[in-house]
């Protein structure tokens, strides 16, 4: 069950009002309370008593006007001081004053007997060991390339699909997408890999378009996969 209170209506822009008005009696409190209040400084006239005029011809008042001058006057005293006749410290003698180095005489070294030397440079370390005889390998027999055909185009693959005159080195990466018409010709052969011998590729592109698959009148242009595999020759 829900109940509605029709009757209440929110006075925010009276609240509003009222917060207004009181932070602005508090800032104007603030200004009041913690106002800055600069002291006057009283300026005091120097009023000279006596005015000496010093010449730059003579050179008493020439010396003592480059003395004022100069800024370091008061830090660095113009006439020589005698620091040891004013220095009220002890004197300092070294620990090592009234010695003096000398030599000492150099111990020989013992005499260490010579063993005599058990292994060398040219000495056999490891036992000979007999040559071993060379195996004759028999001559490799003859393989055959064959084409392998895709899924597509199996069911109208010859039996042999022999390439003759290549030499692939890797046929496992050589693919190509063919098409094959109705009558079992192939109309175009596409590279699916990139051949390091562009005369091998060539020559094996050539030996694709000459195959010849079983004709399909139902089938006008059928594309397929075709790879590759060396087969022993029988």
């Amino acid at each position: 069950m829900l109940s509605f209170a029709w009757k209440i209506r929110e006075r925010t822009t009276l609240y509003v009002t009222l917060l207004t008005l009181l932070l602005a009696v508090l800032m104007g409190l603030f200004f009041v309370v913690f106002r800055i209040t600069y002291p006057n400084v009283q300026t005091a006239d120097a009023v000279p008593q006596r005015v000496l005029v010093l010449d730059p011809s003579d050179p008493e008042a020439r010396a003592l006007i480059h003395r004022a001058q100069d800024k370091s006057f008061g830090l660095v005293p113009a006439e020589p001081v005698d620091l040891a006749a004013k220095a009220h410290f002890p004197s300092f003698t070294p620990s090592y004053d009234g010695f003096q180095l000398k030599l000492r005489t150099m111990v020989p070294p013992p005499a260490t007997p010579r063993q005599s030397q058990v292994f060398s440079a040219s000495t056999p370390v490891l036992p000979e060991v007999t040559p071993r005889a060379v195996a004759l390998t028999a001559d490799p027999k003859p393989s055959i390339l064959k084409a392998v055909p895709g899924p597509e185009i199996a069911r109208r693959a010859p039996v042999a699909l022999e390439i003759q005159d290549v030499s692939l080195s890797d046929p496992e990466n050589a693919r190509f997408s063919i098409s094959i018409d109705a009558t079992g010709r192939v109309t175009e052969v596409l590279p699916l890999f990139t051949s390091d011998d562009p005369a091998m590729a060539k020559v094996l592109r050539e030996r694709v378009t000459a195959l010849r698959f079983q004709p399909d009148a139902k089938t006008p242009r059928q594309w397929g996969t075709l790879g590759f595999h060396w087969q022993p020759a029988p």
